[in-house]
């Protein structure tokens, strides 16, 4: 069956072809076409199934009005969020979202970087791995619209919408060391990425200043090996005497840590404080309070979409470097 065109709506309404296509492209008041004609093109398309041809107007345009999200783990529900509030937004915009998924791997990065530009996405919105300042260079080089979400690269001078990750880590520790912790532990990942550098800076710094810094209570876990490496976290802290803290810098290192200790003794809840980075629908199902720094997400999409935006629309070279606040959550009163 042949595609509906704006020529087919035309005749069948006996108007112009430019009639019609102002309507179909909202642009009806801008050509002075009436209200009740507008409505039945309107109807006379939605009858013959008519279909925009996306790849006509994007070469009329020239933008196809599409957007690449690369996301670290679409499976922790982080990302999967933040994902959503992205394309809620774009969608708001006229835009698509393209989203895919890098599972921590740069090699997987690169690739999916590559394809999204042969789909002719218009701008990029990248959660960067470890080591990936290479392909994020060549799209700054490229001077391709790409804005980085989560993490940045120092050293590469382009636009990020991130947490303060220093400050947000120092108040959760610090809202432990109020709660009358002594010896806090910190799990978190083995990397070197600026964001969870800084969340050990942040952790070092408050306790260092409540003078009970132990670098033995610090413990880096894998993310290819999550489960087995805080497993074996927890049993080398468990040995330690009066431990009363654990610092979770990620929210699934936190699920994995807790599923662990209900397994060894529920009753080790009682005698440790917890702390998560992130929130994870698991603390609302155990009976016991899981405090956690709440990331404004929403605000984290719509930063990023508005950078980016301005790049593509307004061809803004400007680079926006956004560090937004996180706020704690808790039960305990």
């Amino acid at each position: 069956m042949a595609r509906v065109s704006i020529k087919d709506i035309a005749i069948a309404l006996g108007v112009s072809n430019a009639t019609v296509s102002l309507v179909i492209n909202g642009k009806e008041k801008e050509g002075r076409v009436g209200h009740e004609m507008a409505e039945k093109i309107r109807a006379k398309a939605k009858e013959l199934n008519y279909e925009p041809n996306n790849l006509a107007r994007s070469l009329r345009i020239g933008r196809s009005e599409t957007i690449g999200l690369i996301v670290a783990d679409i499976s922790n529900i982080f990302f999967a969020t933040l994902a959503f509030h992205i394309q809620e937004y774009a969608e708001k915009l006229g835009y698509t979202i393209i989203i895919t998924n890098t599972n921590e791997d740069t090699s997987k990065m690169e690739k999916m970087i590559q394809t999204l530009q042969s789909r002719q996405v218009d701008g990029f919105i990248i959660v960067p791995t470890e080591n990936g300042e290479e392909y994020i260079s060549k799209l700054v080089k490229s001077k391709i619209p790409v804005v980085l979400l989560d993490r940045c690269f120092p050293a590469i001078e382009t636009s990020h919408v991130m947490i303060d990750n220093y400050q947000t880590s120092w108040l959760a520790t610090k809202h432990l060391i109020a709660l009358g912790c002594k010896k806090i532990a910190l799990l978190t990942y083995q990397n070197k990425l600026h964001h969870m550098i800084e969340r050990k800076r942040g952790y070092a710094e408050a306790v260092q200043k409540a003078s009970i810094f132990d670098p033995e209570l610090i413990k880096e876990v894998s993310y290819e090996n999550i489960t087995e490496d805080t497993t074996n976290a927890i049993n080398e802290l468990l040995q330690i005497k009066d431990l009363d803290g654990i610092f979770f810098s990620t929210d699934s290192i936190c699920v994995a840590g807790i599923k662990y200790m209900q397994q060894l003794d529920r009753n080790l809840f009682k005698k440790i404080n917890l702390m998560s980075f992130d929130k994870n629908e698991i603390f609302d199902f155990v009976n016991y309070d899981v405090p956690y720094m709440m990331q404004p997400l929403p605000e984290m999409g719509r930063k990023a979409i508005d950078i980016l935006m301005n790049q593509i629309i307004n061809k803004s070279n400007k680079t926006e470097k956004i560090e937004l606040q996180a706020s704690l959550h808790t039960c305990l009163v």
